[in-house]
């Protein structure tokens, strides 16, 4: 029987299979009510009658509550597939979903639980993704938080990401100048002027609605400090596109070093679309190395591979 691993988020979903693996941009804000039409054109795609599902699109303001957005994911993924899996927050894989809060914000669960399957130990364990990254310690069992409450109180859980961060949030100053807290820029525009991403990499939306070449990210870019870009220049654009970009390398190192040291852990164990940062932030093990394409969708993959031992 083929079999998928989901990971269904509020801005992503994220498709593995035995066949190949997708990022499929989907604002769930917006296209929660065809979110049944897609789970089903990648059921006929990949020619799958199983899955196994993890949810972050819980919180997606669409729904009132957390509680709300699991049982609505769940309910359509119950009517796509002839068989479906989801996993809770203690590791903990079911059919059935009593409790819709233990099963919110789970797909690092799944990544966790497939490394230790698979032998790895004593790591701390760090997924970049276009949004978020989360950073979990690791021994012979988890030792985060289990909560994005509680991970994001314990520094366990940042929230920022490769593509859709606002630029300022990241870096707050420019030659004495605070970058503006508008909505003009985000990371995708700062990571195609360094040229860390491709035009097709840059999934998400644009902060004004147009284009995602160079050029049209720089004129972004220097909206973050009141000029456009004929005022400030490239040369200074492309400067606080490195100076972002160093900032976020500050930080995921300085989080990174902190959680080693607090758990006295051996290893960083490193995947998602943001992994050459977290290669840029610290010495660590891509999983790109061991899993080629499925790293940057990691918990997918690892779901994909949980239910198929089932």
């Amino acid at each position: 029987m083929n079999t998928l691993g989901i990971d269904i988020g509020g801005a992503n979903l994220k498709i593995a299979s035995d066949k190949g693996f997708e990022i499929i941009y989907f604002p769930m804000w917006k296209m929660a009510s065809k979110l049944k039409e897609k789970l089903e054109e990648m059921a006929r795609n990949y020619g799958a009658e199983r899955a196994g599902v993890v949810i972050t699109a819980e919180l997606s303001d669409v729904f009132r509550n957390k509680e709300e957005g699991i049982k609505f994911v769940a309910n359509i993924c119950k009517e796509v597939f002839g068989e479906v899996y989801f996993l809770d927050i203690y590791g903990n894989i079911s059919k059935e979903i009593k409790d819709p809060r233990i099963f919110s914000a789970s797909n690092w669960v799944a990544s966790v639980k497939f490394l230790l399957s698979e032998g790895f130990r004593d790591f701390l364990f760090v997924d970049m993704g276009s949004t978020t990254t989360d950073l979990i310690p690791v021994s012979d069992r988890i030792l985060s938080g289990l909560t994005d409450f509680e991970r994001l109180k314990r520094r366990e859980l940042i929230y920022f990401g490769v593509l859709r961060t606002p630029t300022f949030y990241v870096l707050r100053s420019f030659e004495n100048a605070r970058l503006c807290p508008e909505y003009f820029s985000i990371m995708a525009d700062v990571f195609r002027v360094t040229g860390d991403i491709t035009e097709a990499e840059y999934s998400c939306e644009t902060p004004d609605g147009r284009g995602r070449s160079v050029e049209e990210c720089m004129r972004r870019i220097a909206r973050t400090v009141c000029c456009d870009l004929e005022e400030l220049g490239e040369e200074k654009v492309r400067k606080i596109a490195f100076n972002a970009k160093k900032a976020m390398i500050r930080t995921l190192s300085r989080e990174i070093r902190r959680k080693v040291r607090e758990y006295n852990l051996k290893n960083v164990i490193a995947c998602g679309i943001g992994e050459f940062l977290v290669e840029s932030s610290c010495s660590c093990l891509k999983l790109s190395k061991l899993y080629g394409e499925a790293s940057k969708l990691f918990p997918a993959f690892a779901m994909l591979k949980l239910v198929e031992k089932l």
